[in-house]
């Protein structure tokens, strides 16, 4: 529980950067949740009216902080998480969706497990008309069910990417995030995977095998950008935990994940050609 009483259980944070077109189906999905929340939401400097929408929903679980200078990508994400009360914590770019019961079931798992660094559910892929792509990406059979540290670090170099999902999927213990130094943004292409591996220094992993949130594919979002060079950032990343790991990742961990980074890369092109994707920008995910 949190260790203010006063404190809401969970704080969902949603840094936002021209992200007005989604923003109120995004934070929708989480006033709707069935749990003790606030919701932070930092706008990173928008013009395309983001504030706008954030008070015209007119929710008191709602804090706005805007703020008139653009910062980096990463940047905005630690400042939102700063900004929260709760001692569990969510961060929902401002154009993907929460599920319905995602937030409730996820922060009863990490009340009762102490020894869980975080909770996270199966992400469906929407275009940016909400339709599905496809359901029930990221965590493999292997990554279901509690999971030790050791056991999501080998499943990690063996899928070549990152099986454990986007951000609005995980839900996890701001003081372990504060302990392991927040948001690293040296590799913004492996951002998200590099604080969920650094936060299991301090636990193991629950996948639940449901769906607990839709990751938004289109021309406009940070991540349409599947270039040759971050797929370089990703080899490498997945090298350097192979070999800081490197008591518990087996050889042949190393050799599938080889084959799975290039399975990784087609997977994620194959996505954004459905999707219908052309031009790479950041709207949305600052």
């Amino acid at each position: 529980m949190p260790t203010d009483p006063s404190s809401p259980a969970v704080s969902v944070c949603v840094p936002v950067y021209q992200g007005a077109a989604h923003l109120e189906s995004t934070l929708r999905s989480v006033l709707d949740q069935d749990a003790d929340l606030e919701v932070v939401v930092r706008d990173n400097g928008s013009t395309d009216g983001s504030s706008d929408v954030v008070r015209a929903l007119g929710d008191p679980r709602i804090r706005l902080v805007r703020v008139e200078t653009t910062v980096p990508m990463a940047e905005n994400w630690a400042r939102t998480v700063d900004l929260a009360r709760a001692d569990l914590v969510k961060i929902v770019c401002a154009d993907d969706l929460v599920a319905p019961g995602t937030l409730a079931q996820q922060v009863a798992t990490l009340v009762a497990d102490p020894s869980l660094a975080m909770a996270v559910g199966r992400t469906d892929m929407i275009d940016g008309a909400g339709r599905t792509l496809f359901a029930n990406r990221h965590l493999p059979r292997a990554l279901l069910g509690s999971r030790p540290a050791a056991d999501v670090l080998r499943a990690v170099v063996r899928h070549g990417g990152n099986p454990i999902g986007p951000s609005a999927a995980v839900t996890f213990r701001r003081a372990q995030y504060e302990a392991i130094g927040g948001v690293d943004g040296t590799l913004l292409f492996t951002m998200d995977l590099d604080l969920w591996v650094r936060l299991l220094r301090h636990g193991g992993l629950h996948g639940a095998p449901g769906t607990a949130a839709s990751f938004r594919v289109h021309a406009r979002s940070a991540s349409a950008a599947a270039t040759r060079a971050e797929f370089a950032v990703q080899r490498e990343f997945t090298r350097r935990l192979a070999r800081e790991a490197e008591q518990v990742i087996r050889r042949r961990d190393r050799a599938i994940g080889v084959v799975g980074s290039y399975t990784a890369l087609a997977r994620r092109y194959g996505l954004f050609v459905l999707g219908g994707l052309r031009k790479p920008a950041t709207a949305g995910r600052r």
